[in-house]
Parts: C-alpha cells; structure tokens; sequence
C-alpha cells in the first residue's frame, strides 16, 4: 500500500503543469488539479473586488483538447471585458481579431495544447485554474481564468475600438465606390466578395448606414442572379450564370458550379466553374438511363455566397433570405439516351423456328426510332443465319460494309399454354442480344417473357407481343444511350 501510495504521489507531482502567464506586476499564479482533489479557488465563485479595477472569470469545461479549453475560455472572458467596453455585436468576428488574430495568444494556445505548459508577456491574466480528470481513455480538461483590467485599460481599448470602427467605415465608403466600379465591368462575383468582407468588417457596427446599405446591396446583387439552360444534349451539357442588372444580362464568371444526378445514375466531372462568358460544361464520362431518360440537377455550391457571410451580424429572416435566394438557382436538365448515341443499329428477330418474326421486330424497331435510335432492319440477309449462329465474320462484315455500328438480334418463341375459363392463355418470350460490331463485344444480353388471356390464341399472342415490345424497348434505349 505505502508503494502505491508512493507511486500515484510521484505521479501527480510529474502531472502538475505549472504555467507562469506574465503581465506588468511580475509572474501569474496559476495552479492544475485532478477534479477528485483539491477546491477551485474562491474567484472562480466571486471574483475579486479592487478599486479601479474589473474582473472577469473565463471558464471552459468537459474539453478533450487543453489547448480548445483554454481558448475557449478566453473567448468566454474576453466577451465580458467587450459587453463592459461596449460592444455587444459582432463578437464572434471581434473575438477572433482579439484572439485568433492576436500572434502572442495564439502561440500561448498551442504551446498549452502540446505541454500544458504557457507564458504570456504583458496580457491580463491574472491567474488560471486547470482539473484534468479521465473518463475511461478519454481525458478531459477545464480551464478557468482570471482576467483584470484597470478603468483606465478599459477607457483606452474602447477609444483603440472607437478609432479602428471609425477607420473601418471610411475604407468600407472607398471599397463599395471600387466595388461599384467592378460591377459596371462585369465582375460580378468579386464584387459580391469586397462588400461581403466589407459587410464582416463593420458587424460590430450594425447600426450604421453602411451596414443596412451593404446589407440591401449584397441581397439584391444575389437576387439578380439566374441559372438558365444552355445545352441540355450530348455528352457535354451544360448551364449559364448571369446577372440581370439594370435591364441588362451579364454574365458572371469564375463561380463554382455543382452538378449530381437526380434520376438516373453515371460520372460527371463537376464541380466546374464559369467561364467569361458564365458558361460551365459537365463532361460526362459514364451514364445509366432510367426509361431512355436522365435528369441532371446543377446549381452554384452556396457555400462560395454563404461562406464571406459567416461572421456577419444578420437577422435570421435575412439569412434565410439569401438562403432562398441560393436554392432557388437549382435548375434540372433532362437527358435523352438518343442523343448519346449516334451510333446505327442493325435489327435482326427471329422466331424459335428460325425464320424472321417481321411483327414484333417492326413494332420494336418503331419504338426505338421513336425514342432517337437510328435502326435498320435489313430483309436481304444470307439464308442460314439465325439467332444460334449469327456471331460470325461473314454476317458481322456485311452488317459493318451497310454502315452499322451495333447489331441487336432477338428470338421470340411463343407458347399456348391452353385454355383458362374458356380464355386461350399465351406466354411470348424474347431472348435479346445486343453487340459492338467493331469489337465484337457483347454489350446485353437479357431475356424477357410476358403472359396473357384472351378470346383466342392470335389475339393473346399479339397482346402479350405488344407488352413485350414496350418492356424491351426502354432497356435497348438505354443501352444505346451509352455509345
């Protein structure tokens, strides 16, 4: 017992991270503990009373990174220290200039985060508490600090603020003038971005004209904004951004677009950004149509609008405006399997006994025409070939020398199946194939089959035909949307 008792006082010793942050009147008190031992101390609770002088306490709990723990802390101190100057808007954007951007801090965070272990030359931090205690693995810190500040350190930040809000205001009347400027020449884009910085800049000023101006400029400059269609056929569609100003188009470039498929399924390159002209083209490398049709959804990425915006100060109705504004530029491109193709397909159905079964390969071939596929049924081919042989040379070079590209061939066979309640029932079905002439490859190759009843056998084969026909069709559609 002694020996652990030995070991876990070792251990704590080689735990205990002193951390010496320095201000004007020498070394800071600071203190780490394990939640299970020693009390917080009394300032954490109450903080001390001096004349002349504010306290401020920062806590952060329950915190898996020490170095998130104490910037968070800061945070939490520093926006109390703002509220006392006068600033009550706009801290998420004022906290990072006072921390993110402050080079000491932020070399104070990390250097906590790597050894549990800061200094700080000439801050305010009078002292600081950490616990670190475990949850299983998991180790968690909480950071307290103790900030102070005297009335007449209090008196010359606001004036530092006062003059840096005032000195923001006159560059953001010389931005929006060049910002003006680049809207008249067409850069529509980069002028969003100056006044949306210009916008984040003076969040801690809401109140100023510049701020609703800003504001009613970079709502109407989206508003303007429209996805129209530019060409929806091919292996390359594509959609154009511009800007309706004044009675005017123009186009705008260099914007980030997103194309995915809403139906259907494939590979397209995207994102694309706009050309000069506002146009961005979506190759697309792989398609798989759904019933000879795909539909494409393409839109700005709104994080290239919402992203300059994120540390302003807005009302939610405002931000959900723009949000609106951003949803509604999605625009939808249909597809059509016949206009990727281009290819010539030869058609060539047999029935089960060899011999050319004309009905069902004219009703197919109608509906493969209808759909955009060039199809040719030939009536001159040589006797002898059939469904179980027509994988050869000769037959393929007479198919390629008539200008085909693709051959489909089919084989229906149609069975009675006899009599129901005195109705004559027929099953039709189809074997189909389909292959690349000039690599031989087989593309398909599906069977499909249909049943019916009706009066009689002719009628209850041309129905179940019919029915085979137009479950066939589309998938012939869509494989020859690919070539």
């Amino acid at each position: 017992m002694r020996g652990l008792f030995m070991i876990n006082r070792r251990f704590a010793v080689l735990t205990l991270a002193v951390i010496c942050i320095l201000n004007g009147s020498g070394c800071v008190r600071s203190d780490q503990a394990w939640k299970a031992g020693r009390k917080k101390p009394a300032w954490v609770s109450k903080p001390p009373e001096k004349p002349g002088y504010y306290y401020y306490v920062g806590i952060s709990q329950n915190q898996e990174d020490r170095g998130v723990a104490l910037q968070s802390a800061l945070e939490e101190a520093m926006k109390q220290v703002l509220t006392t100057i006068g600033i009550t808007v706009g801290t998420k954007m004022r906290l990072d200039k006072e921390i993110s951007g402050n080079e000491a801090i932020t070399k104070m965070v990390d250097k906590y985060r790597e050894t549990g272990q800061a200094k700080l030359q000439d801050h305010k931090i009078q002292e600081m508490h950490t616990e670190e205690y475990r949850d299983g693995d998991r180790r968690f810190f909480d950071v307290y600090l103790l900030l102070r500040y005297s009335e007449s350190e209090i008196k010359k930040e606001r004036q530092r603020i006062q003059d840096q809000q005032a000195q923001n205001r006159r560059e953001a009347d010389r931005k929006m003038k060049e910002s003006d400027i680049m809207l008249k020449e067409g850069k529509i884009l980069a002028s969003f971005e100056e006044d949306a910085r210009m916008f984040t800049m003076l969040a801690d000023q809401p109140g100023i004209s510049q701020y609703s101006l800003l504001l009613n400029r970079i709502k109407k400059l989206l508003n303007s904004l429209e996805t129209e269609v530019a060409s929806a056929q091919g292996k390359k569609p594509s959609v154009r951004l511009i800007a309706k100003m004044d009675g005017k188009r123009k186009a705008v470039s260099g914007v980030r677009m997103l194309a995915s498929f809403d139906t259907g399924e494939g590979e397209v390159d995207s994102p694309k950004s706009t050309d000069e002209d506002g146009l961005a083209v979506f190759p697309i490398a792989k398609i798989k149509f759904a019933g000879g049709i795909t539909r494409l959804k393409i839109r700005p990425m709104a994080e290239q609008f919402t992203v300059p915006l994120q540390n302003a100060y807005m009302d939610d109705s405002d931000l959900q405006f723009i949000e609106g504004i951003l949803k509604g530029l999605v625009v939808s491109l249909t597809l059509k399997a016949a206009d990727f193709g281009g290819s010539k397909f030869a058609l060539v159905v047999w029935d089960d006994k060899g011999k050319r079964e004309t009905s069902f390969e004219t009703a197919l071939s109608k509906q493969l025409t209808a759909a955009g596929i060039s199809v040719r049924a030939f009536s001159d081919i040589a006797a002898g070939v059939s469904f179980d042989n027509f994988e050869n040379e000769e037959f393929y070079g007479f198919l390629t020398t008539q200008g085909m590209d693709n051959l489909i061939v089919g084989r229906v066979k149609v069975i009675d199946n006899g009599d129901v309640y005195n109705l004559k029932s027929v099953t039709s079905q189809a074997d189909m194939k389909v292959v690349e002439l000039k690599t031989r490859k087989l593309l398909a190759a599906f069977e499909k089959s249909k049943t019916g009843v009706q009066i009689n056998f002719e009628r209850a084969r041309s129905k179940t035909s019919k029915e085979l026909v137009e479950e066939i069709a589309p998938e012939l559609v869509d494989i020859a949307g690919v070539q």
